[in-house]
């Protein structure tokens, strides 16, 4: 009988990352513009006072691949990351140089075998490239709030904003988000205006791609001020009277 499609594989691991590691969110094939990781889960590992979350790539394989060359390429996802596993499908169990080789690289080892997973090395824990961690999730409809420091669902991996609110006037977008309890997305004007001076980006002078998020329980905690307040403060500095 010959190796199945590795494609076909990807939901079998993903549905034991949402088992195993409790992941709340799974994806399968998606990435930057850089690679593109087979299957991604993402857990809470923040206990009750902290909304920090671990980012776990998958690199799946079929059995007969050739085994230094694809731990090696499953390493690289550590960039994106914080544990990173080769699963591959194979009949009996993996060798010792195969395991010497998972371990000294850093590499975690999982087994898929009869349609089911067994985790046979744990993936050490790495600290990934921040920004690039970030533009991961934010490509799976994640995001972290300014202000709890917590990651939660701006979109889906369709539309990663869906869930947010980003148009009209800012204070004008604080009411239409507390109304509607979404989060709210807004643009950092000065931090982009820096970058571009100094040409670590090309936006146009006035444009922003310093994008931010605040989540619907932030909205509603900290922002849900009287609606009639807000409103006189519209009145009050609106550009008619200059201020």
């Amino acid at each position: 009988m010959k190796n199945p499609p590795e494609n076909t594989l990807y939901p079998i691991v993903e549905k034991w990352m949402k088992q195993h590691f409790l992941c709340f969110k799974t994806a399968v094939n998606k990435g930057l513009r850089y690679s593109k990781v087979d299957v991604i889960g993402i857990r809470d590992i923040g206990g009750e006072l902290s909304g920090e979350v671990q980012t776990i790539a998958v690199e799946v394989k079929r059995e007969g691949s050739p085994f230094a060359t694809t731990t090696g390429q499953t390493l690289g996802y550590n960039v994106y990351a914080n544990q990173v596993y080769l699963a591959e499908a194979r009949k009996g169990p993996f060798t010792l140089d195969e395991r010497d080789i998972a371990s000294h690289l850093g590499v975690g080892l999982i087994q898929i075998r009869a349609g089911k997973c067994h985790e046979i090395l744990t993936s050490p824990f790495y600290t990934p490239i921040k920004r690039l961690n970030l533009r991961l999730l934010e490509a799976l409809g994640l995001g972290i709030c300014q202000f709890c420091s917590s990651i939660f669902e701006t979109g889906d991996t369709e539309n990663p904003w869906k869930n947010m609110i980003r148009e009209e006037e800012p204070a004008e977008n604080v009411l239409k988000a507390i109304k509607k309890e979404k989060g709210l997305m807004y643009w950092n004007m000065e931090v982009a205006e820096r970058k571009r001076k100094l040409g670590i980006t090309k936006v146009e002078k006035g444009s922003s791609q310093e994008r931010r998020f605040i989540c619907p329980e932030c909205v509603q905690g900290l922002l849900a001020i009287d609606p009639d307040r807000i409103k006189s403060w519209l009145r009050e500095f609106s550009p008619e009277r200059g201020d």
